[in-house]
């Protein structure tokens, strides 16, 4: 467990006889001693690895919210709410006196087989996410990549170095948006929750894996296995698989999560007082530009924006429904 030290300033507000109320909140986070693996000595260790809080980091950003009773007549309300937030993290340390990490990094997750490469690299002075990979820039006439040496020029796949790879995205929304709306017509009602992220990237593992015919030889491939590549040709069906910034793609979303309408029915009888019946749906419409399943993937742990190739997507659902009053 960390520990965390923060400063924040903080406004809360309600206007025109609290037609329009909210709050204002900036932060900056540090977390210290923040849980690490580290290389020891045997002895006087026991093994040679010790887990030790040791690391830390910062984060900091706004979160804003206001909330809108922008009709209120009789029979026709409409309360509306927008809630934004933002975040800024960086990698303060890996190191304190006790334990050090000397490189000042260190590589996590994994593509999965049969890639077998790290997907991250955590790095000082960088924030947590960034996808560390080789910069696909091309293709070459026989349909293998070529890509983006660490001197800047093009080089083929096939004399790739451990040095040319780069930060080639970073898995971390920088921005979320929420906009909820509420309204009612005489014994009408209508609710609808929309939402966002903003300004992160996603790896497509499904199409990274399934859209390169080599794996032809180990089941099904999708349609687009032999598009064309940079609008030039496919990918060489010998070519083995690669882990490439060409796989990463733009995750920005914005979802009408959900709608629900319902009626409200006045009762006579003294038993019940009132019936609603309503009809609601759930995960309805998703857009983006993301060409997988879903752009909403993991955010948490040290590799974000990942997208599982053997993730289950999300379902929509449909329901209707009654509540009585008593």
């Amino acid at each position: 467990m960390g520990k965390k030290e923060e400063a924040n300033i903080g406004l809360d507000y309600g206007l025109w006889n609290n037609r329009v109320t909210g709050s204002l909140d900036l932060y900056k986070r540090t977390t210290r001693d923040l849980l690490l693996d580290y290389s020891v000595p045997t002895p006087p260790y026991l093994y040679n690895t010790i887990r030790a809080n040791a690391a830390s980091m910062e984060n900091k950003g706004i979160e804003f919210q206001v909330n809108v009773a922008a009709i209120d007549q009789k029979d026709f309300k409409w309360n509306t709410s927008i809630n934004y937030s933002t975040n800024k993290n960086k990698l303060l340390s890996l190191s304190d006196k006790n334990f050090q990490l000397a490189a000042g990094y260190f590589d996590a997750g994994t593509t999965e087989e049969p890639i077998q490469q790290a997907l991250a690299r955590i790095q000082i002075g960088q924030p947590i996410g960034n996808f560390w990979g080789f910069k696909s820039v091309d293709i070459d006439e026989n349909g293998y990549w070529i890509i983006e040496g660490k001197d800047g020029a093009a080089k083929p796949i096939a004399q790739q170095q451990a040095d040319d790879k780069q930060i080639i995205g970073n898995g971390l929304p920088k921005h979320y948006l929420n906009f909820n709306n509420s309204l009612s017509y005489k014994n009408f009602d209508l609710n609808v929750t929309m939402r966002g992220a903003f300004g992160f990237q996603v790896l497509n593992s499904p199409r990274m894996f399934y859209a390169a015919p080599v794996m032809l030889t180990r089941g099904n491939l999708l349609t687009s296995a032999y598009d064309n590549i940079y609008g030039k040709r496919p990918l060489a069906d010998d070519q083995s698989l690669n882990y490439l910034s060409y796989y990463i793609e733009d995750g920005d979303y914005w979802k009408i999560d959900n709608v629900t309408i319902g009626y409200s029915i006045p009762l006579k009888k003294v038993a019940i007082k009132g019936l609603r019946v309503y009809a609601s749906g759930s995960n309805l419409v998703t857009f983006t530009k993301y060409t997988g399943v879903d752009p909403e993937v993991g955010v948490s742990g040290l590799t974000p924006g990942f997208d599982n190739r053997d993730r289950y997507p999300a379902t929509t659902t449909f329901t209707l429904g009654a509540s009585f009053t008593f």
